[in-house]
């Protein structure tokens, strides 16, 4: 009786050394250059052109129309960049951090626009309002 095919090769790979990095007990590799690792937010460079919420193919993006910024899903995203490259802000960059994994699908790091941010967008647009209201005004009555 023939031994099967793939006996020699799992006998050969008991052997050798680890292909993979181990990294836990060793230095990760370096990242190379234009690595898509974790997609960065800049809320306040956001003008609101929902450019990156038409082209995401993963939805990864939700427009807030009250505050005209967006917010991310990012345990959706499949770092294609193209909402990177269709910014035309630059309020969106891929970083080069790729340790991604998390216990806690609510850490700090996975969400870029948090309450106390909208909140405070919500009261400048408000005051705004009310400063340009107040100047329409003194407008008419002059």
């Amino acid at each position: 009786m023939r031994a099967p095919i793939l006996v020699p090769t799992v006998l050969r790979n008991l052997v050798r050394k680890p292909a993979t990095n181990l990294f836990p007990k060793t230095e990760p590799v370096p990242v190379p250059e234009n690595f898509r690792g974790q997609l960065k937010y800049n809320v306040d460079k956001c003008v609101g052109c929902r450019m990156c919420v038409t082209v995401c193919p993963a939805g990864v993006f939700v427009y807030l129309p009250d505050i005209r910024k967006v917010a991310l899903w990012t345990a959706r995203c499949v770092y294609c960049g193209q909402c990177v490259d269709v910014c035309p802000t630059g309020a969106l960059q891929m970083s080069d951090e790729f340790l991604l994994a998390s216990y806690d699908n609510r850490d700090e790091r996975f969400i870029p626009l948090k309450e106390e941010k909208i909140e405070e967008i919500r009261r400048t647009l408000k005051e705004k309002k009310k400063a340009k209201a107040k100047k329409n005004t003194a407008k008419k009555g002059s």
